[in-house]
C-alpha cells in the first residue's frame, strides 16, 4: 500500500472525527503544494485529493468543505471539480480572474493581504476598510469568505 493512500485514510478518518466532536466546517490543507510541480501534483496529490473529497461528502453532505493548495493555486479549477464547497486562495492568485477558474461550483476564500492588518504604522481602520473594499469589489461578496 502506498504511504500517500496510507495518509489520505488517516486524512478521511481525522477529519470525519473532527465533524464526530462537532466541527461545523472542515478545511484540507495540501500545505506542500509549492513543492510539487503542476504535473507531480497532478499525478499524485490529485487522486488524494479527490479521494478525501469524495469520502468526507459521502459521510458528511451537509459540512461544508474547503481546500487550499498551497503555492499549487494552478490546481484551483481541477480542485472546484472535485465537491469542495470553498477554493482557498492566496496572495498569487488574480482576484480579476478567480471566479473565472472555479466557475460556479465553489465559493473562494482569502485573497486578503494579512500584512493589512500588522500595526506598523501606516495600517489605520481607513486602510483596513479600503483594502476589503477592494477585495470585495474585486470578488464580489457572493460566495467569498474574506
Amino acid at each position: 500500500l502506498p504511504i500517500s493512500d496510507m495518509l489520505t485514510t488517516i486524512v478521511i478518518e481525522y477529519m470525519s472525527e473532527q465533524v464526530v466532536a462537532g466541527a461545523h466546517m472542515l478545511q484540507l490543507f495540501e500545505a506542500m503544494g509549492m513543492m510539487i510541480d503542476e504535473e507531480n501534483f497532478g499525478k499524485f496529490a490529485m487522486p488524494c485529493l479527490e479521494k478525501i473529497a469524495k469520502e468526507l461528502k459521502e459521510r458528511h453532505p451537509d459540512v461544508p468543505l474547503m481546500v487550499f493548495a498551497r503555492g499549487a493555486s494552478f490546481a484551483n479549477e481541477e480542485l472546484s471539480k472535485l465537491g469542495y464547497d470553498v477554493i482557498t486562495i492566496d496572495g498569487s492568485v488574480s482576484r480579476e480572474t478567480a471566479r473565472d477558474f472555479v466557475g460556479g461550483r465553489t465559493g473562494l476564500q482569502g485573497n486578503y493581504d494579512p500584512k493589512e492588518l500588522i500595526a506598523d504604522g501606516t495600517k489605520t481602520p481607513e486602510t483596513v476598510r479600503r483594502t476589503a473594499k477592494e477585495l470585495l469589489e474585486a470578488l464580489g461578496p457572493q460566495r467569498l469568505i474574506a
